[in-house]
């Protein structure tokens, strides 16, 4: 079966994360790398999760209960129990409440995928669950071209939305203007352009669209 991939905002958002083991460990890594509100919970939490992550989560180091699912985003199951994983699993489908229980993919309404995140740019990768080999394949294969350089450029493209809409009346002719732009930056190596560069592209566009309504 092939997931639907969907990225959703849990910046901020309350997440659960039951396991206090190497696996929660990694997958709190994964929610506070977009900015969740982590609380994990379980009766011993391992020292490398308190002291590496310890200031940016909340850790409550007891049995879960279902209580602790309340105004809950999302929640993941990281036990070492799988009956207990099932539980959780069963109890969060009940509440509406996406879950992922670590290595029991039947029990997921949603799946961690192997990714890369240069700022806000973000690629996923999902093999269903069938093949880890394949999806880390893939994320090794995307790092030479999602690089720090497409991240900065994103955040640039960002910083001019505004200005290009003003001043270009249509998404086809805006998105011809950022494809101008961003092969310029490829091609150059830069992340951005002056104020100036941009209007020349502008301009350019502007007479080529003049041109072609003239033909």
């Amino acid at each position: 079966m092939a997931y639907f991939p969907m990225f959703i905002n849990i910046e901020n958002q309350n997440c659960l994360v039951v396991g206090g083991g190497t696996v929660a460990f990694r997958k709190v890594q994964v929610l506070l790398d977009f900015k969740a509100a982590v609380t994990v919970i379980a009766p011993e939490v391992q020292e490398k999760l308190k002291k590496n992550l310890g200031n940016h989560i909340t850790i409550y180091e007891r049995k879960f209960v279902p209580e602790d699912l309340r105004d809950m985003t999302l929640v993941v199951a990281a036990t070492d129990d799988k009956e207990q994983n099932h539980r959780i699993a069963e109890l969060a489908k009940k509440a509406c409440i996406p879950v992922n229980a670590v290595d029991q993919i039947e029990d997921c309404s949603f799946i961690f995928p192997s990714y890369i995140k240069k700022q806000n740019v973000v690629g996923a990768f999902s093999s269903a669950g069938n093949s880890p080999v394949i999806t880390q394949y893939l994320k090794e294969e995307m790092r030479e071209v999602l690089d720090e350089q497409l991240g900065e450029i994103n955040e640039y493209m960002g910083s001019v939305r505004d200005a290009v809409k003003a001043q270009v009346p249509t998404e086809p002719e805006r998105r011809k203007v950022y494809q101008t732009v961003l092969t310029e930056l490829l091609e150059e190596g830069r992340t951005g352009l002056k104020e100036d560069e941009l209007l020349e592209i502008i301009k350019k566009r502007g007479r080529a669209l003049w041109s072609e309504q003239e033909d």
